[in-house]
Formats: C-alpha cells, sequence, structure tokens
C-alpha cells in the first residue's frame, strides 16, 4: 500500500493513449494499408523508500517494409518529435526521437519495420505504508494466537511488506512480502490446543 499521488493514475492512462495514438499515426502514415502487430508492456518501478510508479512501453512491427526508417523518421518529425541521438550499448549512437517526456523511434527487424515508444516513469504512490494489521487479539481464531513473528501484521517483519530492502529483494521474505511463519494471516495455532472438534 501507499500513498496515492493524486490524478497520477490518470495521468499515466493518458500519457499511454496518448503515445498509442502517435505511434499507429506514424505507421499509418510510413506504411498505409499494412496492419501492424502491437506489443505492449507495462513496468513497476519502485524506490527505497517505497514509491511506486508504472512505465509503459510499446512497439509496433510492420512487416514487409525493409527500408522504411527514413519515412517514419519523417513521420516523427512531421507529428512534433524532435530528433536526438543517445549512447547505446558498446558507446554507439543511437537515434531516437522525444516528445513531451516519452522516447520513440523506428528500426529493422528483418524485413519488418519496427516502431517503438516509452512514456516517463508516472509516479503513482508516493512513499510505502505498511498495510493494517489482520489479526488482532479481538479477531484471533479458537485456539491461535498473535504470530510470535510479525505480531499479527501479516506482512514480513524485515520488509513490512514491501518485498525490497535497500534495493535489494528482501532476505526474508524473498519478494513473498507476507510473513514466512504465519503465511500472512498474523496468527498461528498455540502449541497443544486442540483441533477444535
Amino acid at each position: 500500500m501507499g500513498e496515492e499521488i493524486e490524478g497520477a493514475a490518470e495521468k499515466f492512462e493518458r500519457a499511454v493513449q496518448w503515445l498509442r495514438q502517435e505511434l499507429w499515426a506514424v505507421a499509418a502514415a510510413v506504411a498505409p494499408g499494412v496492419e501492424p502487430r502491437a506489443e505492449e508492456r507495462t513496468d513497476d518501478r519502485r524506490t527505497v523508500s517505497g514509491a511506486m510508479g508504472k512505465r509503459f512501453s510499446m512497439a509496433l512491427i510492420l512487416p514487409d517494409t525493409p527500408y522504411a526508417t527514413a519515412a517514419a523518421a519523417d513521420a516523427f518529425a512531421e507529428a512534433g518529435w524532435r530528433a536526438e541521438t543517445e549512447q547505446g550499448f558498446g558507446g554507439r549512437r543511437l537515434p531516437v526521437v522525444t516528445r513531451d517526456g516519452c522516447r520513440a523511434g523506428g528500426s529493422h527487424a528483418g524485413r519488418a519495420l519496427r516502431l517503438w515508444g516509452e512514456v516517463p516513469v508516472v509516479w503513482i504512490h508516493a512513499r510505502w505504508i505498511r498495510p493494517p494489521r489482520v489479526a488482532t487479539p479481538e479477531t484471533l481464531r479458537p485456539g491461535y494466537r498473535l504470530c510470535v513473528m510479525c505480531e499479527g501484521w501479516g506482512t514480513c517483519r524485515i520488509c513490512e511488506g514491501l518485498g525490497f530492502v535497500n534495493s535489494r529483494r528482501c532476505p526474508e521474505c524473498g519478494l513473498g512480502m507476507d510473513c514466512p511463519d504465519c503465511q500472512g494471516t498474523g496468527q498461528e495455532r498455540v502449541r497443544g490446543a486442540g483441533n477444535g472438534c
């Protein structure tokens, strides 16, 4: 759980829709009548303090358009994108286009043209807030007590349910986020207590 940033989820959805429209428009300008194959991906990003954001990326694969990268660059320029270069793997300079914080480009993939784009990370939650306790002395089942390890929280005692400690996977729960002892119930059976039958 986190402290949600007001309007951030809507901002993310608007950015996703805008990028989709832009890339589909460039694809239509470069290869009219060609039906692209779309690939989309949304990734979560997290900070040490538990802030959570989302990044969206997509690609349109246009089959049988092997020499269209110049046409793609022209279509991006006509749509208001600015041409830049950035350093790629091995120190190579790669052409990209940018607009309103988004990045995009075009490259060959065999005989196909691959148009790609991504929106910058939009932070949805400002910081991590530990979820409420799942068990209290008043809510315990008969024959059970509060979990000794998590004291009824139900979350890992090390990462408090975040799954990360100092930007690394939690050594206690391994991203499970639930208390390893009670599996997230916040309670454990009292030894020697009957099974209730």
